[in-house]
């Protein structure tokens, strides 16, 4: 029973750092691309639909760059149809 309890922590484990990695990849892509801070706390991914919780100014940024954000992520691997 323990070690089927390690065996699923061990895996979720491993999910939360896949995702934590994949925002972190998100935010320096972001940041490099709009010259400000994104941190991997403001980005959530669902499907293929990327949130951004930033400030108006920042979002306002991000949507003038949407199109370059997208195409930039899908290059990378990073696959993103819609940011909101």
């Amino acid at each position: 029973m323990t070690s089927l309890f390690h065996s699923l922590l061990s895996q979720l484990e491993e999910k939360i750092s896949a995702k934590n990695s994949v925002n972190e990849k998100v935010s320096l892509i972001i940041t490099s691309l709009l010259h400000t801070t994104i941190t991997a706390d403001q980005i959530i991914i669902q499907e293929t639909i990327l949130r951004i919780k930033a400030a108006p100014t920042i979002k306002m940024a991000i949507t003038l760059n949407r199109e370059k954000i997208i195409k930039t992520l899908n290059e990378k691997g990073i696959e993103v149809t819609i940011i909101q």
